[in-house]
C-alpha cells in the first residue's frame, strides 16, 4: 500500500496559530480528484478555530484514503486568519507489483499483480494477482478504504487457491467470494456488516464434514470497532480494538465471537511499545458443526513464534504478544525513475503467549506456550511490513527464525497463517 508521508509543519508559528479561524484551505497536486474531496476528509474546516492537534488527524484520514504517495499539511498566518496549504500527489492510476504472501503452513509464494487507484474517478482500489509457490493463488479484490467520520468503508474479493493443508494433511482447493461494509462514525467508532461465501475441496481425505468431500460454508456476521491509530501501516500510537461476530452456515453450523485488541505506546522519539490480544471462540463440534480445518492452530512466525507450527490446536484461542521497537531510519520517501517510494527501517524484541482448547475442561495455564526473540521490520511500499524474526520458545528445539508480511496482529485473525 502507498503511504502518504510528509508530516505537518513544524514552523514554529503553529502556537501562535492556535485558536485563530481558518480563512482557506488551499489544495494542490490534485489530478483526476477534485480539491472538494481532500477538503471533505478534513477535520480542519474553514471558518471554524484551527487546531494543530487536528494536523494529524487530517493527515491519518489522507493516508487512508491510499489514493496519494505523499501528503503535506502546512497552515499559515495571512492577515489575522489561517490558511491551510494542502499538497498531494497522486498515485499513478495503474501499478504493476509483485505480490508476496507468507504463511507457517506453505512458507512463500509469490507472483505479479497490478493496483489501480481511483479507476474511473471512482476512488477505489482495485487489485489482482496470482501467485506461485507455497499457495498456487489467483485473486482480485475492490476496496474503498477511509476512516473519516460520516464514510462508509467496503470491501469485495474473490479468490481461488490451492494447497497443501499441512496441518490435515490433505490437498486442499478453496474458492471464496467475501464483502465487507463498515460505517465510520465520531471518534474512531465503526460498525458494519460482512458476508463470505466459500466451497473447500478436501479431495476425498476425509476432513471435510460432506461427504462428497467438498464443503460449502456461507458466512455472515457483524462487526464494531474503534481504531484511533496515528496509521494504518505504520502505527506508534493510539489504540485498535474490535469485536465481530460471525454465523457459519451450510455444510458448517457454528458461531464465531472474535475479540481483538491492540495498544500501540511511544516511549520516546524512537522507541515504541505493542500491545497486542486476540480471544476467539467457536461454538459446534469439530468434525460435526465445525470443521477440523478451521480449528486454531498456535506456533510458528504468525501467531506464537518459537514453537512449531500446530503445537497447540482447538476451536478456541488465546494469543497475546509485547513488542518493543526501535526505529532505526525514519520512514522516508524517495523518487526512483519517476516514481515515489518509501522505506524505514524498525529493531524490534517481542514476547508472544498462547493458548488453545476445545471444551472448559481444557482450560489450564499449564497447557499455554511462551516464546521470545527479536527481529528487523522493513516497511516498504504496496507490501507495508516485511517481518524477519529470531525466536526461542519450544524446549529443546532452539532458535527457529521466521520470515513474515504484514504486521503479525494483522496476520493472526486469517484461516491460514
Amino acid at each position: 500500500m502507498v503511504a502518504s508521508l510528509a508530516g505537518p509543519a513544524r514552523a514554529q508559528t503553529v502556537d501562535t496559530m492556535e485558536g485563530v479561524v481558518v480563512r482557506e484551505i488551499r489544495v494542490t497536486g490534485v489530478k483526476t480528484l477534485p480539491a472538494g474531496f481532500v477538503e471533505r476528509h478534513l477535520s480542519t474546516q474553514v471558518g471554524q478555530p484551527f487546531h494543530s492537534s487536528s494536523l494529524q488527524v487530517d493527515r491519518r484520514r489522507l493516508d487512508e484514503l491510499r489514493l496519494f504517495t505523499s501528503v503535506s499539511l502546512t497552515p499559515r498566518l495571512d492577515s489575522g486568519a489561517v490558511i491551510l496549504e494542502v499538497a498531494v500527489e497522486e498515485t499513478l492510476r495503474m501499478l504493476p507489483i509483485v505480490v508476496l504472501r507468507v504463511t507457517d503452513e506453505n512458507g512463500l509464494s509469490v507472483g505479479p499483480g497490478v493496483k489501480g487507484l481511483n479507476l474511473f474517478g471512482k476512488r477505489a482500489q482495485v487489485g489482482a494477482s496470482v501467485r506461485f509457490g507455497g499457495e498456487t493463488a489467483a485473486t482480485l479484490t475492490v476496496d474503498t478504504t477511509t476512516i473519516t467520520p460520516g464514510t462508509r468503508a467496503w470491501h469485495f474479493g474473490v479468490s481461488d487457491t490451492i494447497r497443501h493443508n499441512t496441518l490435515y494433511d490433505f490437498e486442499e482447493h478453496a474458492t471464496s467470494a467475501d464483502v465487507r461494509m463498515g460505517q465510520n462514525w465520531r471518534r474512531g467508532l465503526r460498525g458494519g456488516f460482512l458476508a463470505e461465501f466459500m466451497t473447500l475441496d478436501t479431495n476425498a481425505s476425509g476432513a471435510s464434514l460432506s461427504p462428497d468431500g467438498r464443503d460449502v460454508v456461507p458466512t455472515v456476521g457483524v462487526f464494531a470497532g474503534l481504531d484511533q491509530l496515528d496509521s494504518s501501516t505504520d502505527p506508534r500510537a493510539g489504540t485498535w480494538a474490535e469485536l465481530q461476530v460471525d454465523r457459519l452456515f451450510g455444510d458448517a453450523d457454528s458461531w464465531t465471537i472474535t475479540m481483538d485488541g491492540r495498544r500501540f505506546q511511544p516511549l520516546g522519539e524512537r522507541h515504541g511499545l505493542g500491545l497486542f490480544g486476540l480471544m476467539s471462540f467457536q461454538t459446534g463440534t469439530v468434525g460435526s458443526g465445525l470443521p477440523e480445518y478451521m480449528q486454531f492452530a498456535l506456533g510458528g512466525g504468525n501467531t506464537v513464534r518459537g514453537w512449531g507450527l500446530g503445537s497447540r490446536r482447538g476451536r478456541n484461542q488465546f494469543i497475546s504478544s509485547a513488542e518493543y521497537t526501535f526505529v532505526v531510519r525514519p520512514v522516508s520517501s524517495f523518487s526512483v525513475a519517476g516514481f515515489n517510494l518509501y522505506a524505514g527501517i524498525q529493531a524490534a524484541a517481542f514476547a508472544d503467549l498462547g493458548l488453545a482448547w476445545n471444551d472448559a475442561d481444557d482450560l489450564e495455564a499449564s497447557s499455554a506456550i511462551d516464546g521470545y526473540g527479536f527481529g528487523v521490520r522493513l516497511l516498504v511500499p504496496f507490501v507495508d511490513v516485511i517481518r524477519i524474526d529470531v525466536a526461542w520458545g519450544e524446549p529443546g528445539h532452539g532458535a527457529s527464525a521466521y520470515f513474515g508480511v504484514s504486521l503479525k496482529a494483522t496476520r493472526q485473525r486469517q484461516r491460514v497463517r
